[in-house]
């Protein structure tokens, strides 16, 4: 059984860099789903099911970069500050990585 200083050592390993690639593409895609939830995409989306649904039922990426530029300033800055508390249902990140990115410009989530 492992002791108390065995653990806490693992805990300190570094990430091989394929962990840090899949915790990175993780914390997008929860990042994205964020804005999705906070920014109304759907009125702007191709597929029909999003409009029927008014919400965001496919791929996130295509309609948050089509409707991102049609956002104000204001609204931008406050759906930066709406993903950084956890979208409107607070939910934390689910790691380290995605509460880091979440403090970065909503630029780097949107395209």
């Amino acid at each position: 059984m492992p002791t108390k200083t065995d653990r806490r050592w693992i805990s300190w390993q570094r990430m091989k860099p394929e962990e840090a690639a899949t915790l990175r593409k993780a914390a997008f895609t929860a990042i994205r789903k964020l804005f999705a939830e906070v920014v109304p995409l759907w009125p702007n989306c191709r597929r029909g099911a999003c409009r029927r649904h008014r919400r965001c039922a496919g791929d996130i990426r295509p309609c948050l970069a089509r409707s991102w530029p049609l956002l104000s300033a204001e609204a931008k800055e406050a759906a930066h500050v709406e993903v950084m508390r956890g979208g409107p249902r607070r939910l934390p990140a689910q790691s380290i990585v995605e509460r880091n990115l979440r403090g970065y410009p909503p630029s780097n989530f949107v395209h």
